[in-house]
This record gives structure tokens, sequence and C-alpha cells, in this order.
């Protein structure tokens, strides 16, 4: 499959790119790599044996390597890109490198604008423990496979399959798990929705003929998109999951409990049992169908299945709790997109009684600028609103009015919700240590640096409880 001796990531800390770096160091290929800063991600690597280079970025890193692999967001005048190239070395994009793997073995691939991560990682978690040893690629830390990578000796193969660049267009998957259709990333796209619901038709036609595409039948893109799947001679075989009559995997009598979210799970009209997840909010229970309906496509029983899952874990930064102090929970969360925000929220608000605190940091000029308006009303289940500025990453450019103060004026005049903008994460911190009792919910949100907030508020709430 892969012929290279030894392969040289540029920004290998990155979720999708260590992931992949991981799996290569395990199978026995020789790997290096480098990035700007050092992190949990980069120090795994170094100690499973990548060699790793923290800080500038330097062709002398690419001496040896006879593959060069790259990210979207790695530019073109980068010193080590550019140098395998003029030294004629083989480059991949990052999503070619993962082709490698989904499309050459049992691939199962995990799109969609929300919910790949938390669905990749049932997955991954149900062929695991069910004995199927997959290979495994996901975009966050998982606890149960210590990490973004594992690779495994079994022929499947679970990983995210990325729209926000149209690199899902390069995989052809013997299994496609779609959670919805949406607005996203628009910049990639033409500006145009319709272009986005286009490029998901094409990827769910490369899934293979004898091969399954699992879309949430919620969604009313991926009902039409499946209708017409259906009804082409030779196309995948299509499984709808969710809440609708449409699906065959059905979630019903939703409820939050304890620890997260139940439902009662049927199967093409047959009640199979009860579910217990430990994370809270309904779309985790659509999230749960979906990797249940691939287990079941490889064999495993339901009730294995549904035990496997009660265990579940999320991956960081997917309502990952910090602290539980003197009945304040602090929480943080990676949504950065306003149904992903919703969905956020709602969760939050599933524990009757207590008033919700959300810190937002909004993340690139393109992605506030094309969905202001549904971030207006996104925040509705926030009892208290903190807005900052926008995080963006390098090399995006300012858009005239757009910005952090911008999207609060919207907030406030589409819901009447009072905004706190502040830019500073100290200023954040002390706000909330002023302002937070007993009984709330403290939410951060975003794609940025804003868990550093949810961190340092965990960290202060335990020292002040200790000293009490």
């Amino acid at each position: 499959m892969l012929n290279a001796q030894k392969v040289h990531f540029i920004a290998i800390g990155g979720y999708g790119m260590s992931g992949l770096a991981m799996v290569l160091v395990q199978s026995g290929i020789k790997v290096s790599g480098s990035d700007v800063a050092a992190s949990a991600r980069t120090e795994r690597l170094q100690a499973a044996g990548a060699e790793v280079y923290i800080g500038k970025h330097d062709a002398a890193h690419i001496a040896d390597a006879d593959l060069v692999v790259y990210s979207t967001q790695v530019p073109a005048d980068n010193p080590e890109l550019a140098a395998a190239r003029a030294r004629g070395l083989r480059v991949m994009h990052r999503s070619e490198l993962l082709a490698e793997f989904i499309n050459n073995r049992q691939g199962i691939a995990v799109a969609g604008t929300h919910g790949k991560t938390t669905t990749t990682s049932m997955i991954a978690l149900l062929l695991e423990q069910g004995g199927l040893d997959p290979t495994v690629m996901v975009g966050g830390e998982m606890e149960a496979i210590g990490g973004t990578g594992k690779a495994g000796r079994g022929p499947h193969v679970v990983a995210e399959a990325d729209e926000s660049d149209r690199s899902f267009l390069r995989y052809h998957p013997a299994v496609a798990v779609v959670t919805n259709v949406e607005a996203e990333h628009l910049e990639h796209w033409g500006g145009s929705y319709e272009n986005i619901v286009a490029g998901f038709r094409q990827f769910l036609h490369q899934v293979r003929p004898e091969g399954l595409a699992v879309l949430c039948a919620d969604d009313p893109t991926l009902r039409r998109l499946g209708m017409e799947l259906e009804q082409q001679s030779g196309a995948a075989a299509v499984a709808f999951y969710g809440t609708v009559p449409e699906a065959a995997w059905q979630a019903r009598e939703i409820h939050p409990w304890e620890h997260g979210i139940a439902y009662d799970c049927y199967y093409q009209g047959k009640l199979l049992g009860h579910v217990k997840l430990p994370v809270p909010g309904r779309h985790n229970a659509l999230n749960s169908l979906a990797a249940m309906a691939v287990g079941h496509h490889f064999g495993l029983p339901f009730q294995e299945m549904a035990a496997i899952l009660e265990g579940f874990h999320n991956a960081k930064r997917r309502y990952q709790v910090y602290a539980e102090v003197n009945d304040i929970l602090v929480v943080d969360d990676y949504a950065h997109h306003p149904t992903e925000i919703r969905a956020t929220l709602a969760a939050a608000r599933e524990r009757a009684g207590r008033r919700v605190v959300a810190v937002f940091q909004p993340q690139r000029y393109s992605r506030t600028h094309w969905l202001m308006d549904e971030f207006a009303t996104a925040f509705r289940d926030a009892d208290i609103l903190i807005l900052t500025e926008i995080y963006s990453p390098p090399g995006e450019q300012p858009i005239p009015g757009v910005s952090g103060a911008a999207l609060a004026q919207r907030i406030e005049a589409a819901t009447g919700q009072k905004v706190i903008l502040l830019t500073d994460k100290q200023a954040i911190l002390d706000r909330l240590l002023e302002m937070v009792q007993p009984g709330d919910t403290v939410l951060t949100m975003g794609a940025g640096d804003i868990w550093k907030v949810a961190r340092d508020l965990a960290r202060e709430l335990k020292e002040r409880s200790s000293v009490l």
C-alpha cells in the first residue's frame, strides 16, 4: 500500500496529522515531523519513536524523508514543503495518505457538519471492544486508544472524512456515515449551500456498491440524498437512523439520566432495548444510533453494543467536564457552529434548575461573516453570555465589519440577551469567579483556545474549596 521508508509530517501535532503519524509509527514505518509548539500529541509521538522537531520549520528537517505530508493549513511557501517539491520528493496532502487506508481496507468514513469526532469515537470503541481490532484515526483525544490514532491488526479503518476543504471526495469507503449537512466552510464551496450538498452527494455515490451509507433521517437533506441513493442501481445500501418514522434505527423516549442521555432503541420497528450514554444531549443519542448501525453491519449484537456505549468516554473538548466543585459544574466544548452551540447549550440545560453561564469564542472571520444571523439566535439557552473577540488562524484576513463586538450587537438585537464582551482571558476568568454560584453550569465553547478559561476556572474553584 504505502511505499515509503520515511515519512515526514509538516505540522505533525494537529489532530488529523498526529493520528496518521501514530498509525505509521505503530506500523513500523520511520516517521519524523515538525510543529511550532509542543503538545501532548507530539510528546506521545516522540515516546512512540517518531523524530519531532519543535519550533521553526526548516528544510533540513526533511533531509532523509522520501514522502512529505502536509495539511490544508500549511502554506505553499512553508520552507519544508517548498524544499520537498524543489527536490522532487513525493508530496501528499493529509487526505491523500488517509485515502490509502480508507480505500484499500474496510474503510469506515464518518462525515457531516457536526458530530464527526464523537461518532467516530463511538464506532471505534464498538469495534475495538467488540474484538475487531480496527485501525483508528480520530480528530480528538480518544481515551480508549490513548490519543488520536491507533494501528489495528484487523481489516477495518475508522476515520473522519472532512468536507471542509473537499478532501472527503478522495475516499471510496466500505461504509460512509453522514451525521448532517449544513452551511459551513462556505469559503471552500463557492459560498453556496447547494455546492456543499452536491459534494455530499458525490461522497455517498463513492461508497462501494457492496457497502453501506448510514444517514441521519432527521436531516431533510440527508433523507433526500439517501432516497436518491436507494433508487440508483448498483449503489450502496442505505441505513437511516434518527427519531423520525423513516429511520430503521430509531431512538424513542429520549430522556436525561443522572450521567447523560438515555433512550429506547428500535430497529425496523422492533424494540431492541434501552441505551444509556454517559454523555448528555439528544445529538449524542443520534450519534450512538449511527455507531450501532455500523456495528450491526459488522456483526456486533445489540446488547453488547449497548453495554460498551454505557462506558463511553467522549473525546477531549467534547462536553469535557473539568470540575464539579461546590455544585458548580465547569465544562468545555469544541462547539463553534450555531447548530453545535444550540445542541451543547441544550445538553447543559437538561440538568434541571441549573443556571447556564456560557463563554463563547468565535473562530474565523469567514465563518462569523457567513453565519452571523445563525449565531445571533444560537445562545437562547444561556442565562449569561460572555463573548470574546474572534480567534482566527494565521493567514486569515479580517473582514471589515466582522468582529466580536459586531456579533454581540447582533445577538442583543435579535434576542434581547445582554452580552458581556471581554477580550482578555484573565478578565473572563475574573468575571466568572465574581459571578458563579452553586447550581451553575459554566460552559466554554469554541474551536480556539477558550478551553484554557475552563481549565483555569476549575483550578481556581478547587483551590478556593480546599481552603474553606
